[in-house]
């Protein structure tokens, strides 16, 4: 992890040298041929190192420190002439030693006082941050301290990982991921229903809060559509079901209101493939609901679409190669087995092989083009001893081994959200209560071993 006070490394070297020429994080990910959720990463750790929270007092600490040079200056020019430019064409970068000092003689006299201007707006840039820079200190709750480091440990020989607990212990809350960051939304905590937002930084392992959702609910569920996380529908704190849909943007850190459901839902299961965002079934103040719907983002409408095959809350599913399965769930009888293919461009209905276990209430994300569904188990009475997988590629439902599950019955209102190939699953209910667990499964271990028969047993 990185710490202040540590070198640059020569990649954070040209992270900060295009940053310091005004590029975006697009912009710098294609001229050094690294992904954008890399170069947040790299920023991050140039912030940490100089000690700064900005562009603008990174590339004021980086002149600082000599390793940004000013146009026109002697070390500019050296690396310019080095790289092959022209002195002064842009900002350098210096890898080594800090730059030397601007000295005056007879033949820089004309470029003098330029420097001098440009050294004195350089200091004021640099009060002016630690002035910023110290009045954030000085403000900041000791609640939002940065935690110590936190090492994720492995539960017994699976491929699960225990990490970092949540910052209270919450079921059924609305959970998607943005970039390395999983959000976590509302939910049921041991104080009732509330709006709390809070972020999980999957790199660095520590919990921060965001922005409150305004309308409060629990048994939601979220997507991400264009940057933005859309969380429709929920209940109420008095038990309601309601048609208020709201959106979150990250990078605002604020909340907007969008066009309300065509009726209140409860339990339904927001999904987004990339263009549109669909709700499919959950129940309303009276029954289980068979009810599709998509929104329109350019259009900011909802539109009924053929109803599914049977009516069902609570169910798990997600969007591969341009089809949407939902498997699972409840209805007023029981939990389900049951599996379904919507195909958006044809707008109809097929169904897939069963599941193994009926679940309700599971969490699910799709890596590689499978879709896991991971704990579930709303009625006590039926023993979920494992998490599962599907891959349409071959119509079959694997088991994947679940060790949280071996001394329950069951783990429904789990959240969870995927981060490049690991899956995060937050809190939930185990036969304590309420769980304020973050568990990490990591599907595609990598390793060298000598080739053994394969049991089947686990995916």
């Amino acid at each position: 992890m990185a710490e202040v006070g540590e070198t640059l490394s020569d990649r954070e070297l040209d992270v900060l040298r295009c940053a310091a020429e005004g590029a975006s994080n697009k912009e710098i990910a294609s001229a050094l041929s690294i992904s954008q959720n890399t170069v947040k990463v790299h920023l991050r750790n140039i912030y940490t190192k100089l000690g700064v929270s900005s562009r603008t007092e990174a590339t004021t600490a980086g002149i600082q420190h000599g390793y940004i040079a000013i146009p026109g200056s002697e070390s500019a020019a050296v690396a310019d002439v080095e790289n092959g430019s022209k002195p002064g064409d842009s900002i350098s970068i210096v890898a080594g030693s800090p730059a030397e000092p601007i000295s005056s003689s007879p033949e820089t006299s004309q470029s003098f006082n330029w420097r001098l201007i440009g050294l004195l707006l350089l200091l004021l840039l640099s009060i002016v941050a630690i002035v910023v820079l110290g009045l954030q200190l000085l403000n900041q709750d000791q609640a939002t301290a940065t935690p110590e480091p936190f090492s994720e440990l492995p539960i017994g020989d699976s491929r699960w990982l225990t990490s970092r607990p949540m910052l209270d212990a919450r079921a059924d809350m609305a959970v998607a991921a943005v970039g390395l960051d999983i959000y976590q939304i509302g939910g049921e905590t041991t104080s009732g229903v509330d709006g709390r937002v809070r972020v999980f930084d999957s790199v660095e392992r520590v919990w921060r809060e965001a922005a409150d959702k305004p309308t409060a609910v629990t048994g939601s569920s979220a997507a991400e559509l264009y940057g933005e996380i859309y969380v429709p529908g929920g209940q109420l704190a008095n038990g309601q079901p309601t048609d208020v849909v709201e959106a979150y943007s990250p990078s605002q850190n604020a909340w907007r209101p969008i066009a309300a459901l065509p009726r209140p839902i409860a339990g339904g299961l927001a999904i987004s493939d990339g263009a549109y965002l669909y709700l499919f079934g959950g129940r309303d103040d009276e029954s289980y609901l068979d009810t599709a719907f998509v929104y329109d983002p350019s259009a900011n409408n909802w539109r009924p679409l053929p109803p599914m095959p049977e009516a069902a809350a609570f169910t798990a599913g997600g969007a591969i190669s341009g089809e949407i399965i939902i498997a699972g769930g409840q209805n007023d009888q029981r939990e389900l087995d049951s599996c379904y293919i919507f195909e958006p461009s044809l707008e109809e209905w097929s169904t897939c092989p069963r599941m193994l276990l009926p679940r309700a209430n599971a969490g699910s994300a799709v890596i590689l083009n499978r879709l896991y569904v991971i704990g579930g188990g709303q009625n006590s009475e039926n023993d979920v001893s494992f998490s599962e997988v599907y891959d349409p590629a071959n119509e079959t439902w694997q088991v994947v081994n679940t060790p949280i599950l071996k001394d329950n019955p069951g783990w429904p209102g789990t959240g969870v959200g995927q981060v490049e190939t690991r899956i995060y699953a937050l809190g939930g209910r185990n036969k304590d209560g309420l769980m304020d667990d973050t568990l990490v499964y990591a599907p595609l271990v990598y390793q060298t071993f000598i080739p053994a028969a394969s049991s089947g047993a686990e995916e």
